[in-house]
């Protein structure tokens, strides 16, 4: 971490811990003015105290962020612009009041673009609280903002209800997976640039992509494989977290185990975010490994899963040899999530290619490590790995035996809350691949009702579904990305973006 680093990093933390008391005040005399709008009139000195307090906290609160202030409260979580409130009891139950209160006006909390006027505030929540929309109204957030704008108040807005996942995107598959991987990949590269490391997020995190996997493994194997752009750490450090925990749930681990095995892979690289303590004595990696052991410095207690994250962070830093500190004559082998993010590492890597070597296709690296598994991984566990992610992966594409181009979209294995703890091993049950066509010989596309088929399926010709070869993902991403959501527009509405 450089010095200009460091000091940003400090200064950020600073500024974060200036807004909480201001954002504590702030939702304090949000809930005292909405329950005293339901009781008073206009003209009460009722609203005299909160609202002299609340414009002390906004204009804190305006000089720190030099912005317009925006005040969620959802699900339980306050948030002050990008700032998450640290909540006492006391704060969390006036915090879940004015949930409440929000809820019945479909909002999920309060704009101030500037310092708005007391009389503003005292019609705000007078408006807030009274207001009645006609019995056939269907949009109460939007009669109510319609209300509020009709009266002059324009310096407060009522905020929507944050995007919710539950129910979202009913029949349009990928979208709570999508969702759940670009959020840990963003997460974790915040988390990567603080020290110490936020554990409590990690995990919040590593169950988060187990609970996806549950869902849509398939796909959450496939994200890695997308793109052939440079992929940064925390990119990296998701895709090797979602292959070893799906190889984690192909072995009937509990989720709680799975999740064990997430976060260990997700903070695998957490050394590099502290400093070299001296670049002439330690490599990058030797020095990534040894401070591995600063999670034991500044955990609370230590704990078997504490170990094993150490184990990982230091056995991944000094390489397959080991040859690097403490100089260990003889090596332990490695633990078993170790071993899975090995394999996983190596994998990707061959998949993805390196600046010395070219990237291969997904079957040819799942036979490599097939044939040369690597150095300190039990051979096993390496079938286990390669049946899992599957030497034809969703997301590749390939030719039919007819000559149709199509993708692999769909595997029938290793999908359900159920192979948790499962016996015998969810890898040994039977599976079916499904293949989405989309392209005929002749280069026309195939019907959406038409497209699905299975591997081994008899056809309408009387043969069976076969592939005929595979074809490099090359100029094929818009597809392929086709095949595995199917209705992409409607994917980008859902999650809220704009193309």
């Amino acid at each position: 971490m450089t010095a200009t680093t460091a000091q940003q990093t400090a200064v950020a933390a600073e500024l974060h811990q200036r807004i909480q008391p201001a954002g504590k005040q702030i939702l304090i005399n949000l809930f005292s003015l909405m329950k005293t709008g339901e009781i008073h009139d206009l003209n009460n000195d009722a609203y005299l105290r909160p609202t002299e307090k609340l414009a002390e906290a906004l204009e804190i609160m305006f000089k720190l962020e030099r912005q317009a202030i925006t005040v969620v409260v959802y699900e339980g979580v306050a948030q002050i612009n990008s700032h998450a409130l640290w909540l006492d009891p006391a704060t969390q139950e006036v915090t879940q009041e004015l949930e409440q209160w929000l809820a019945r006006r479909e909002s999920g909390g309060i704009i101030f673009s500037s310092r708005p006027t007391d009389d503003e505030v005292r019609r705000f929540f007078y408006h807030f609280a009274r207001f009645r929309a006609p019995a056939d109204t269907k949009n109460q957030f939007g009669a109510l903002a319609a209300r509020l704008t009709a009266d002059g108040i324009t310096r407060l807005k009522l905020a929507p209800q944050p995007v919710r996942l539950e129910g979202v995107g009913q029949g349009v598959r990928g979208v709570a997976t999508l969702w759940h991987y670009a959020k840990a990949c963003a997460g974790l590269n915040l988390m990567l640039q603080k020290t110490p490391v936020d554990m409590k997020q990690s995990r919040r995190l590593a169950l988060e992509l187990v609970d996806a996997c549950a869902a849509e493994q398939d796909i959450m194997t496939a994200a890695p494989l997308l793109g052939r752009a440079a992929h940064g750490p925390a990119r990296r450090c998701v895709d090797l977290a979602i292959l070893a925990a799906g190889t984690a749930r192909a072995l009937g681990l509990s989720a709680v185990r799975c999740g064990d095995v997430a976060q260990a892979v997700l903070l695998h690289e957490v050394g590099g975010v502290y400093p070299n303590p001296d670049p002439t004595e330690f490599t990058v990696a030797e020095a990534s490994a040894t401070l591995a052991v600063r999670q034991l410095l500044e955990a609370q207690r230590f704990t078997p899963e504490l170990a094993a994250r150490v184990s990982v962070g230091i056995e991944h830093g000094l390489g397959p040899t080991r040859s690097g500190p403490p100089y260990l004559a003889s090596a332990p082998a490695p633990i078993l999530v170790s071993q899975l993010l090995i394999v996983a590492a190596a994998w990707l890597d061959l998949v993805r290619g390196r600046e010395d070597r070219t990237p291969v296709s997904a079957l040819e690296a799942g036979l490599t490590l097939l044939r040369s598994p690597p150095r300190g991984v039990e051979p096993a566990l390496t079938q286990v790995f390669v049946a899992t992610v599957g030497l034809l992966p969703v997301g590749t594409v390939v030719e039919l035996h007819n000559h149709d181009v199509g993708v692999v979209a769909d595997v029938e294995h290793l999908r359900g809350r159920s192979l948790y703890g499962a016996e015998p091993a969810p890898i040994t049950a039977p599976r079916k691949i499904w293949i989405e066509r989309m392209r005929t010989a002749r280069g026309e596309v195939v019907p959406e009702r038409q497209s699905r088929v299975c591997l081994g399926a008899t056809t309408p010709d009387g043969d069976d579904w076969a592939i005929r070869r595979t074809l490099s993902s090359e100029g094929w991403t818009p597809v392929i990305l086709r095949a595995l959501l199917r209705r992409p527009s409607t994917v980008v509405m859902q999650l809220g973006l704009r193309t």
